[in-house]
């Protein structure tokens, strides 16, 4: 906005230590697990089935995969509410350490597993007939590529859902609001990257020696929702459902003028703060 410089020094001002953390002591959390965790996980769960508005679909004759699992909260809210088949997916070990301690300490069955490894790569031993992808499309690098490898894991008549968000350029779409006192909005949009990722790599993770938002733990793709649409048609799939900003869905005012905002070409992807889509693979 002014510059590395003066960004950094506005920045740095605005922000706090309170979340500091090494990729050690990010690690060490991995067996650190509760019934709190897991409740959070059940209670999310219930927020996603209520976003998608009939359709997520909780079946125990279907194969799951969640790609991008994270440490296994939904997967194993899946199989809590009786998913028989279901494997996780994450790159990241901690992750897939942590899924596997939540998943001996509720007991989870034979038919749920974690695999750590990179969805890119990865050949699966089987089709999936449900592919679920929650809070990772905005972190995957080249998201047309991974839609396109999508395709290799569905089964004949399959569906793929996917939550993600906030984008880039939406309000908090930087994903760094949990080390600023004061929020503002659009801020990996009006300030330079060098500035945030310093001030990141001083109050937030000092280990992670990231000079791009792509290349932070985790990733960041910087995906335009617009970018989102032509990603899947250039794919190969096709919305079953499609829903933005369902955070507004008790508010009917703003969820009407979202809907409004969705229609109008470059400004839609400044307010497209998350996406809950249901894929289909076109005929």
């Amino acid at each position: 906005m002014l510059g590395a410089t003066l960004d950094y020094f506005i920045l740095r001002g605005l922000a706090h230590r309170r979340n500091l953390a090494t990729e050690e002591e990010l690690d060490s959390l991995s067996s650190k697990v509760s019934a709190e965790s897991f409740e959070e996980a059940m209670s999310k769960f219930r927020k996603l089935f209520d976003r998608y508005e009939g359709h997520l679909p909780v079946d125990h004759s279907l194969r799951y995969l969640d790609m991008g699992c994270g440490t296994g909260g939904l997967t194993l809210a899946f199989a809590k509410l009786g998913v028989r088949h279901i494997t996780g997916v994450d790159v990241l070990p901690r992750n897939i350490e942590r899924a596997e301690a939540h998943a001996r300490q509720i007991g989870s069955g034979r038919g749920v597993q974690f695999i750590c490894r990179d969805l890119r790569d990865w050949v699966p031993e089987e089709k999936y007939d449900v592919l679920l992808s929650f809070d990772a499309l905005e972190h995957i690098d080249d998201p047309e590529a991974f839609l396109r490898k999508m395709t290799d894991f569905i089964a004949p008549g399959g569906i793929a859902i996917l939550a993600f968000g906030p984008l880039f350029h939406s309000p908090l779409g930087d994903h760094m609001w949990d080390f600023f006192r004061l929020q503002i909005p659009w801020r990996g949009v009006l300030f330079s990257e060098q500035a945030v990722l310093r001030v990141r790599r001083e109050c937030f993770r000092s280990t992670d020696p990231a000079k791009a938002y792509r290349e932070i733990a985790g990733g960041l793709n910087l995906m335009r929702y617009s970018e989102f649409l032509k990603h899947v048609r250039d794919t190969g799939w096709e919305f079953d459902y499609l829903a933005v900003n369902t955070f507004l869905k008790r508010l009917p005012p703003l969820r009407f003028i979202s809907d409004i905002v969705m229609r109008l070409p470059v400004v839609r992807d400044y307010f497209a703060h998350n996406v809950y889509a249901v894929l289909r693979l076109a005929a």
